[in-house]
């Protein structure tokens, strides 16, 4: 009789730990653990990466229009462009956080938009020149 006492005791025990330890490894991967940073600061992370690259390319944008490289049109474009991934970043942050999915989809629209900030900075069009043909 005590034997069969002693090894319900003794497993009611096991699966107490195991299942103690199974929960502190939730908490541990939920919390970033084993050295990974913890997943609050990923999102934090994206927006400032978002955020950098938005004022890189503003400051571009005035650059190239103080320099003569862009037409008052192109201007208008690309400011137009800021504007739109601005208000997409706006309604991904609606929900307070910007996912990995919503960081993809505003890093190819920040991709875009950098390739239309050097082709119009570079496409020869100049603003009150004539054109070079």
């Amino acid at each position: 009789m005590k034997s069969n006492s002693m090894k319900k005791a003794f497993g009611v025990l096991t699966l107490s730990i195991l299942g103690l330890t199974a929960t502190g490894a939730r908490a541990a991967w939920d919390r970033g653990g084993y050295g990974h940073p913890p997943t609050y600061q990923q999102p934090r992370a994206y927006s400032q990466q978002i955020n950098a690259r938005q004022d890189r390319q503003m400051q571009r944008i005035r650059v190239g229009q103080r320099a003569g490289h862009l037409t008052r049109f192109e201007f208008r474009e690309l400011m137009q462009e800021q504007h739109k991934i601005r208000a997409m970043e706006q309604h991904f942050r609606e929900d307070g956080v910007i996912d990995a999915r919503e960081f993809r989809r505003l890093d190819h629209a920040l991709d875009r938009a950098d390739h239309n900030i050097r082709a119009e900075k570079h496409d020869r069009q100049a603003y009150g020149q004539k054109p070079w043909y």
